[in-house]
């Protein structure tokens, strides 16, 4: 009878983690997001996809446009999977 409460306690736990993680339970993710975002990631963290700059003054110029407007420092990368420049903080 111990061994079930447990596994029902365990099974409650991995639920809950589940729920909350990135993946399903932030409202500003998609579902199709991955919960371990990295540099090739190509959505943004609400989920909507990245836009991509063919070079990398171009991705530049953008990138402190942004920072002017927003006021947090912005920098391009280029994106090993795509091979295209990416925006990040």
């Amino acid at each position: 009878m111990v061994t079930v409460g447990v596994l029902v306690a365990v099974v409650a736990v991995l639920a809950f983690v589940f729920y909350w993680s990135g993946r399903y339970g932030d409202p500003k993710r998609s579902s199709g997001t991955s919960l371990h975002r990295g540099v090739s990631a190509h959505t943004t963290r609400n989920g909507r996809p990245k836009k991509s700059y063919a070079s990398r003054d171009e991705a530049q110029a953008q990138a402190r446009l942004m920072t002017k407007h927003d006021g947090a420092t912005m920098s391009a990368y280029k994106c090993g999977t795509c091979d295209k420049w990416h925006l990040g903080h």
